[in-house]
């Protein structure tokens, strides 16, 4: 069979539609690292067979949430052209047949889909497929890893050794349960894992919050501080203000004084002068000197009248008398006054002496308006310190750390991947289990031992050509040239090795897939390989792709280092 054309949308890097056709014989995907070369791997997979919701969320594209498809064209040993698209976002399948008049639907539900897929392909089994017509550069080791190889022999041993009268039936039966117990406990892992995610998120969330209000506690004391200075600063001013102001009344009342004593000293001043009294009246007199006239004209009245006229004209013509008022009363007033302004005098001095200090200070009505406000700011800034504070001390105190959930998620990662390995591990036994039942004991082991022999020899540069399984414990031996004799490939470098296990799935592949020719996926197996033997494995390949579709993904530009190494070149940037 061969595989036509891979169309990707949503699908990992891959954001917009991106088509990859594919050719008969060696179809080479090459590009740098992150490039998406095994994302076209796993949307191949994710094309012939459903993806569940774990396997196909890390898939789902960050540049376009909105879908999620893969399609896969692909012509079978019949001739019959087929396309298998897989609607992720909307969980929708759907399998055609297209023919030159168009396309026709053949299903849309997977339970329909399944048996025309395991008919085309050879397998309705995601795990068999994979592990049957890919070959992986992370798979390259599994069988010569002395600890996979000795748990697949303790699986095994039973019904090879005859132990217990095993059957592979019960052996089989044992390692599903210790996969299924596994799986079950994975589950709870990832509940586990969900859980601690959320929590994780919800610790950096409120981390991040902390930082915010420890940043903006840092910025609301500073500004504080800042306000406060300023506070301090304006307050002295204002005390100053205040105290010049009390100088100044001081000085006021002072002068009020003074100016009061003035005017007493001037009053009683005034007071001591002698000043005349009141004139008398001139009527009197006269009357005096009229009647004295009168009377001495009458003779015997001379004697009265001369003395009346002579007392009138003394009145007439007599001063005012001056009346002078107690001068020692008012002197001791006017002395006690004068030492009163002198002390007053005094005082004032020493008020302007003290007030020469406040000579530069000045407050202004903006001041008290700035003064107030700057009051208020304080204020809202000491309570939102305060609440900032207690804040960062709540949540340090109460929230775990995100180091340290991601600490315990850590764990749990790497709990699930170890069992991961061990259900793989099950597996692998599972299916050595059931070939040991269905094609040991109809001589398989013969079978790869004869088909691997020129490839074998091909990829190790003619050094090794015969190997031997050994039917009992499956250890895989090769016959070193040098001593002629057949050892373990554990005494083989990595590369020996790789080589081995290239050719033993190479052969598989078409052991396996019974009648049908499935393409043969290769995803950069040869990192081990030396470049001797890198280009007599490329021999084998090309002989390879005459009867078989090749797809060979890389970052190593082999198809500038072998001239017409591939059909079909695709470049992925």
């Amino acid at each position: 069979m061969e595989l036509i054309k891979l169309e990707l949308e949503g699908f990992g890097k891959f954001a917009k539609k991106k088509t990859i056709n594919f050719k008969k014989g060696i179809n080479f995907i090459g590009g740098l690292n992150e490039a998406g070369k095994s994302t076209i791997l796993e949307a191949i997979m994710a094309s012939i067979f459903k993806f569940n919701k774990r396997e196909i969320e890390p898939f789902f594209c960050w540049n376009n949430n909105h879908i999620c498809k893969v399609a896969l064209t692909y012509k079978t040993d019949k001739g019959e052209i087929f396309r298998i698209t897989s609607d992720y976002k909307n969980n929708r399948r759907r399998l055609e047949k297209i023919t030159k008049s168009g396309s026709k639907e053949i299903s849309s539900v997977d339970k329909n889909i399944s048996p025309y897929l395991k008919e085309h392909f050879g397998f309705d089994d995601k795990k068999v497929f994979e592990n049957t017509a890919f070959i992986r550069q992370s798979q390259m080791a599994i069988l010569e890893d002395r600890t996979v190889k000795n748990k697949i022999k303790d699986m095994i041993e039973e019904v090879f050794a005859g132990r217990a009268k095993a059957s592979a039936t019960k052996a089989t039966q044992k390692i599903k349960k210790y996969s299924k117990d596994a799986s079950k406990e994975i589950e709870k892992l990832k509940e586990e894992k969900l859980e601690l995610k959320d929590k994780l998120e919800h610790a950096q969330n409120i981390k991040s919050n902390l930082s915010k209000d420890s940043a903006e506690y840092e910025k609301v004391s500073k500004n504080l501080e800042e306000k406060q200075k300023k506070l301090e600063k304006l307050e002295k001013n204002k005390k100053l203000f205040d105290e010049k102001q009390a100088l100044l009344k001081d000085k006021e009342n002072v002068d009020e004084k003074i100016k009061n004593i003035d005017e007493l000293i001037d009053t009683y001043s005034e007071e001591k002068e002698e000043k005349p009294l009141t004139e008398q009246s001139k009527t009197l007199p006269i009357i005096l000197i009229v009647v004295g006239i009168l009377i001495s004209l009458t003779g015997v009245g001379a004697i009265v009248g001369i003395p009346l006229i002579i007392y009138g004209i003394y009145k007439l013509v007599k001063k005012p008398e001056i009346q002078e008022k107690p001068k020692s009363n008012i002197t001791e007033k006017i002395t006690k006054y004068k030492n009163k302004k002198k002390e007053l005098i005094n005082q004032k001095a020493v008020l302007e002496e003290q007030l020469k200090k406040y000579k530069l200070v000045n407050f202004t009505i903006d001041d008290f308006d700035e003064l107030d406000d700057l009051k208020e700011e304080v204020e809202k800034l000491k309570s939102r310190k305060i609440e900032l504070q207690t804040s960062v001390k709540t949540t340090t105190s109460l929230v775990e750390s995100p180091e340290e959930i991601k600490e315990k998620l850590d764990a749990v990662e790497e709990k699930i991947k170890e069992l991961d390995i061990k259900i793989q591990e099950y597996n692998l036994a599972s299916k050595f289990l059931e070939m040991a039942e269905t094609l040991v004991h109809h001589k398989f082991t013969p079978a790869v031992e004869k088909d691997s022999k020129p490839i074998l020899k091909l990829v190790t540069n003619e050094h090794y050509n015969e190997l031997k399984i050994d039917e009992e414990t499956l250890d895989i031996n090769v016959k070193a040239p040098e001593i002629k004799k057949f050892i373990d490939i554990s005494m083989l470098s990595q590369g020996a090795r790789d080589q081995i296990y290239f050719t033993l799935r190479t052969i598989m592949v078409n052991l396996l897939s019974g009648n049908l020719n499935i393409p043969l996926i290769l995803d950069d197996p040869f990192h081990n390989f030396d470049e001797v033997r890198l280009k007599k494995t490329i021999n084998v390949i090309k002989k390879l792709s005459k009867e078989k579709q090749i797809i060979l993904i890389s970052h190593r530009p082999y198809h500038n280092e072998f001239k017409n190494f591939a059909a079909n070149i695709i470049e992925l940037k």
